[in-house]
């Protein structure tokens, strides 16, 4: 799939000369054009190790092998290189290396990876109401990475988005298909419903709104532990 980058490969040829010939610093081009000081500073690494091929652009996913990834993946946790100078070693972007880490910490399978198999491109197929609610309860448990619950699960990118964000606004009950047709009498206008009953509901939302906040405080942990594994081995 095509890729535009923010910015061109001459500008970004441009500012590691000025960086190398001691006219900028990494924060004063950061400032001059808009970008963030570690992006340049990892756009330096790369030119340092590749040149100015570090910034060719492809029109094509590139492939990366298990072995090849796992490789990467044990020379970072052995704390030989950081993340970004595996990125410039490899000249891979240090989004994608972050997740092959990430993967890795939570006991994912590493697989070979193709650009023809992305999982974009993946057919969808029938879910139960059961194994829909374990997909999201796992992206959820794992920093909301879709990406990576498509990949375990079988199951289009899209619809996993879908199902997390249905599931965050009603709960369970939003990953159940609904028969369509007219609205069961059930589904009335609340304003026709007791105030006993008209209780039941906003009980049952505070429940589901309780157990949605207990999820994002758990989220939060897993995110700072996480975060703190990364910087403990930098």
């Amino acid at each position: 799939m095509s890729r535009t980058p923010k910015y061109s490969k001459e500008i970004k040829i441009k500012v590691c000369e000025d960086y190398q010939n001691g006219k900028e610093t990494f924060q004063s081009i950061a400032k001059l054009i808009g970008a963030n000081r570690e992006v340049v500073r990892q756009w330096y690494l790369k030119y340092k190790e590749h040149g100015a091929t570090a910034f060719e652009t492809s029109n094509h996913n590139r492939s990366y092998s298990k072995n090849f990834k796992i490789s990467v993946i044990e020379e970072y946790t052995a704390g030989k290189y950081s993340m970004a100078d595996l990125s410039a070693k490899y000249n891979i972007a240090y989004s994608v290396l972050k997740k092959w880490v990430r993967k890795w910490y939570n006991g994912i399978d590493i697989e070979d990876y193709d650009p023809k198999g992305d999982i974009y491109t993946m057919k969808s197929r029938k879910t139960t109401f059961e194994e829909r609610l374990e997909i999201v309860i796992w992206v959820i448990e794992n920093d909301l990475n879709y990406k990576l619950a498509a990949d375990k699960f079988d199951i289009k990118y899209a619809l996993v988005y879908q199902w997390v964000k249905k599931y965050m606004k009603n709960g369970s009950e939003g990953l159940r298909h609904k028969k369509k047709g007219p609205k069961p009498k059930s589904e009335v206008d609340e304003e026709t419903l007791s105030e006993v009953d008209k209780l039941k509901l906003e009980l049952e939302r505070e429940k589901v709104r309780r157990q949605r906040a207990e999820l994002r405080l758990e989220l939060l942990k897993k995110k700072e532990e996480f975060e703190q594994k990364l910087s403990s081995r930098k």
